[in-house]
């Protein structure tokens, strides 16, 4: 894996996790999909480049955030 998807993939991660406990793990994957589509977005517009897999790994990131939140929550 490209060390570029590596990163988007821990940014989606690292958002689910966080908002996830703190607030609900649907709102942590909620955030990495805002953000993961917000980042590509901005890249469009500052540097005409959108690229989907950037953006559909950054939504991987955060469901395994969000499936890894949820198994914590039900274990403890």
């Amino acid at each position: 894996m490209a060390y570029d998807k590596k990163l988007h993939l821990a940014a989606g991660l690292l958002m689910a996790i966080s908002v996830g406990f703190l607030i609900k793990p649907v709102c942590g994957l909620a955030t990495a999909v805002f953000a993961g589509f917000m980042k590509e977005w901005r890249d469009w517009c500052c540097y005409q480049g959108f690229d989907w897999h950037d953006m559909v790994v950054t939504w991987l990131g955060g469901l395994l955030g969000t499936l890894i939140t949820e198994a914590v929550k039900w274990i403890f």
